[in-house]
């Protein structure tokens, strides 16, 4: 690796470990800790100007947390802004598409789960529209439910989305070594609850 691709690289593990130390607080239960991490971690990648995924990333972590808490209409709020600003691309890649229509689908699970259901039947829709056939199967099956009137309990909905690996963090995808990295303490870092994210272009 080149010199300058290593700065690079290292100017980013900062956000990246405090990201981490987040994923590992949010497999613990803890979501105020992981929100705390998250959004630290974002407001440092926006700070440094990093590339978009990161940005992408740590809002599906945020969105995560907020959902799993509980916190379903934070989640939607969040949710809906960042749809916005992807829906505003003018000629999206093929990853941006994907993004767009993995947000609409989890618009549509929080929809359901906040008891709006032709909201949410119009967000599934929308999102294997984007996705195209084939390429969204959880929100396939749960049109295909929604289509024969079943009942979607809670739970039914947490074991489609374990099965599908609907969340981003997942206790096989972390990395504590990463999360070792940062010297920062996290409960030390500037941040406020409250703090309005900036929804990122991927």
């Amino acid at each position: 690796m080149s010199r300058s691709a290593s700065s690079t690289s290292n100017r980013h593990l900062a956000h990246l470990s405090i990201v981490e130390r987040g994923k590992l607080a949010a497999i613990a239960g803890n979501h105020d800790m992981a929100l705390e991490c998250y959004r630290t971690g974002l407001r440092m990648a926006q700070s440094l100007s990093a590339p978009g995924p990161f940005a992408r990333h740590y809002t599906d972590c945020i969105l995560d947390s907020l959902e799993r808490a509980g916190r379903l209409e934070p989640a939607l709020s969040l949710c809906e802004s960042a749809s916005r600003e992807l829906s505003e691309i003018p000629s999206p890649n093929p990853l941006q598409r994907r993004d767009h229509a993995t947000l609409l689908l989890r618009q549509a699970l929080l929809l359901l789960r906040l008891g709006r259901e032709k909201d949410a039947d119009l967000r599934l829709a929308e999102s294997i529209a984007l996705a195209r056939p084939g390429r969204l199967p959880l929100a396939e099956e749960i049109q295909g439910w929604r289509a024969r009137a079943l009942t979607l309990t809670p739970e039914r909905l947490d074991e489609a989305q374990a099965r599908h690996g609907y969340y981003t963090v997942r206790r096989d995808t972390l990395r504590p070594d990463l999360a070792r990295i940062s010297e920062t303490r996290v409960d030390h870092c500037a941040f406020s609850r409250h703090h309005e994210v900036t929804p990122p272009r991927s």
